[in-house]
C-alpha cells in the first residue's frame, strides 16, 4: 500500500498557508507562494501552478525582476511535471533571459538544466545533453569560486540527467558511471530525493541490461525513498518501473517454452498490470499526461500479449493521443511499435505496416547518425572546458602563491633597505663629534640621499607602472617628479649636515 503521509511536509505546507493570511510585503507574498507552490509540486501540481501564477501577478506588478524569475522557473517545472512541455518550455526560456539580465550564474544554470530536461523528455537528446553540459560546466566554475550545497545539489542533478540521456541510447556503462557520481553527491548532503530519483536510474540501466534482479532491488529502494518523502510522481515512476520487469520477465518466459508461457500469464503478466495500473491512477490524480502516456502504452503492450485486443487497441490509441498531445518522440516511438505488433497479431498487415513505417520514421528520428555526432561534440566541448577550467585555476593558485613570494621578498628587501637608511642616519649623526674634509662630508650625504631616492622609485615603481600603463615617457616624468621632491630636501639636510660634519 502506498502511503503520502510526511508530518514535517504538512507541517511546513500549514505554516506557509498561515503566512499567507497575514498582512504581509508584496515581495514576502510572493516568496511564500513560490515556496508552498514548490512544497505541493508532486501531491498537486495543478494547485502548485494556481500559486505560482498568482506570485508572477504580483511580482510583474511589482517589477522584482528576481520575483518574476523565480515564478517563471517554477511554473516551467510545474507544467513539465504535467508533461506540458511546451508550456514548460515559454516559462524556462523567460526565467533563464530574466536571470541572464541579473547576471545570476547559479539561475542561469538552474534554468539550462530544465530546458534540458524537456528536450531529454520530448527525445531530442542532442539538445538535451547541449543544455546539460552548459549547465554542468556553469555548477561547477561557481562551485570552485564558491561552495554551497546549492551549486553541488545543480551539479548532481545534472550528471543525473547526462547519464538517463547516455541509457536511453544503450550506453550504460557510461549511464552508470554519471549516475554512481550523482548518488554520490547526494549521499554526501543527505538529500532523499536525489538519492530516490538516482537509484531508480541505476535500476534503470540494469533492467535495460536484462539484470532484472538487480532492477527490482534498486526500484523498491527507490520506490520506499519517495514514499517516505510523500514524492507522488517519483511513486507512480517506480511502481511503472517494477511493472516493466514484470513484464519483461513474463516475455523471457513466454520466449522459453509453453509452460512458460502459462507461467507469464497466470503470475508475470497480472503483476505487471497490477503496479502499471497503481501509477496510472497517481499520474492521472497528478494530471501528469507524461505518466499516463507512459503506463497506458505499457498497459496496453501488456493486453496484446494476454490476448485481449480490444482494451489492448483502447489503451494504445488513448496512448498515442496523449503522446502526441505532449510531443513525446520516444513515446510515439513506442506507441507505434505497440500498434503495430497489436495489428500484426490480429492479422491486419497494412495497419501494421503502416505503424511500423512511423515507428521507423520516430526511432531514425532519435538515433540517426547526425545527432550522435552532435552529442559527441557536446561532450568532447565540455571535457574541453573543464580541462581549461582546471588549467585556469591551477595558474591562478600558481600566480598566487607567486605573487605571496614576491610579496615577502619585496617586503624583507624594503625592511633591509630602510634599515640601512637608518644606519646611515645614525653614522651621519655620530660623525658629527669628529671633524671631516668637505668634500667627504658632501659624499656622505649625497650618497645617503641616492640610496634614498632609490628605494623611493622602487617602493613607488609598481603604481608609476600601472598609471603610466608602461609607457616610458610618462615613467620618466613621474621618476622626475619624485627627484624635484627629493631635491629641495637635498638642499635643506646638506646645508645642515654639511656643518655638523666639517665643525
Amino acid at each position: 500500500m502506498v502511503s503520502f503521509g510526511g508530518f514535517a511536509q504538512q507541517e511546513a505546507i500549514d505554516s506557509l498557508t498561515a503566512r499567507l493570511e497575514m498582512n504581509i510585503h508584496d515581495t514576502d507574498r510572493v516568496k511564500t507562494l513560490n515556496k508552498l507552490a514548490w512544497k505541493l509540486k508532486y501531491a498537486s501540481p495543478d494547485t502548485a501552478i494556481i500559486l505560482s501564477s498568482e506570485a508572477l501577478l504580483i511580482a510583474e506588478a511589482t517589477k522584482w525582476q528576481l520575483g518574476i524569475a523565480k515564478s517563471n522557473a517554477g511554473l516551467g517545472t510545474f507544467n513539465k511535471l504535467k508533461g506540458d512541455y511546451f508550456k514548460a518550455f515559454e516559462y524556462f526560456f523567460k526565467a533563464l533571459k530574466m536571470e541572464e539580465e541579473m547576471d545570476r550564474k547559479t539561475g542561469i544554470a538552474r534554468n539550462l538544466g530544465n530546458i534540458g530536461m524537456v528536450y531529454r523528455n520530448q527525445g531530442d537528446y542532442p539538445k538535451a545533453l547541449e543544455y546539460y553540459f552548459e549547465a554542468l560546466k556553469m555548477y561547477e566554475e561557481e562551485y570552485a569560486r564558491t561552495p554551497s550545497e546549492d551549486k553541488k545539489t545543480g551539479i548532481a542533478s545534472n550528471l543525473g540527467n547526462i547519464g538517463s540521456v547516455y541509457r536511453i541510447q544503450g550506453d550504460y556503462p557510461k549511464a552508470l558511471e554519471y549516475y554512481f557520481k550523482a548518488l554520490k553527491m547526494y549521499k554526501e548532503m543527505d538529500r532523499i530525493t536525489g538519492m530516490a530519483v538516482n537509484l531508480s536510474n541505476i535500476g534503470n540501466a540494469y533492467w535495460n541490461q536484462g539484470d532484472y534482479a538487480k532492477a527490482l532491488e534498486y526500484y523498491f529502494k527507490a520506490l520506499k525513498m519517495n514514499e517516505e518523502v510523500a514524492r507522488k510522481t517519483g511513486i507512480a515512476l517506480n511502481l511503472g518501473n517494477i511493472g516493466g520487469v514484470y513484464m519483461e520477465q513474463g516475455d523471457s518466459a513466454t520466449d522459453a517454452s509453453r509452460i512458460g508461457r502459462d507461467l507469464a500469464m497466470a503470475d508475470k503478466y497480472p503483476k505487471a498490470l497490477e503496479y502499471y495500473f497503481q501509477a496510472l491512477k497517481i499520474d492521472e490524480e497528478l494530471g501528469n499526461k507524461n505518466g499516463i502516456a507512459r503506463h497506458l502504452g505499457n498497459i496496453g503492450s501488456v493486453y496484446t500479449k494476454t490476448g485481449e485486443f480490444k482494451k489492448a487497441e483502447i489503451h494504445l490509441q488513448k496512448a498515442l493521443i496523449l503522446s502526441k498531445e505532449i510531443g513525446a518522440k520516444e513515446y510515439l516511438k513506442g506507441q507505434y511499435e505497440n500498434l503495430s505488433n497489436l495489428y500484426d497479431t490480429t492479422g491486419r498487415p497494412a495497419l501494421a505496416f503502416e505503424a511500423y513505417k512511423l515507428y521507423i520514421i520516430y526511432r531514425d528520428s532519435i538515433d540517426n547518425e547526425e545527432n550522435t555526432k552532435a552529442q559527441t561534440r557536446t561532450e568532447m566541448k565540455y571535457e574541453y572546458d573543464k580541462a581549461e577550467l582546471i588549467k585556469e585555476q591551477e595558474e591562478t593558485e600558481l600566480a598566487r602563491i607567486e605573487s605571496e613570494r614576491t610579496s615577502r621578498r619585496d617586503n624583507l628587501q624594503y625592511s633591509i633597505v630602510l634599515i640601512c637608511l637608518l644606519v646611515i642616519g645614525v653614522l651621519v649623526a655620530m660623525l658629527g663629534r669628529l671633524s671631516l674634509p668637505m668634500k667627504m662630508a658632501e659624499g656622505l650625504i649625497f650618497f645617503a640621499f641616492l640610496i634614498f631616492f632609490e628605494f623611493l622609485l622602487v617602493l613607488a615603481d609598481p603604481y608609476i607602472d600601472n598609471w603610466s600603463g608602461g609607457a616610458p615617457g610618462i615613467k620618466l616624468l613621474f621618476n622626475a617628479g619624485i627627484a624635484a621632491l627629493i631635491f629641495p630636501m637635498h638642499a635643506f639636510f646638506e646645508t645642515k649636515l654639511k656643518k655638523q660634519l666639517v665643525n
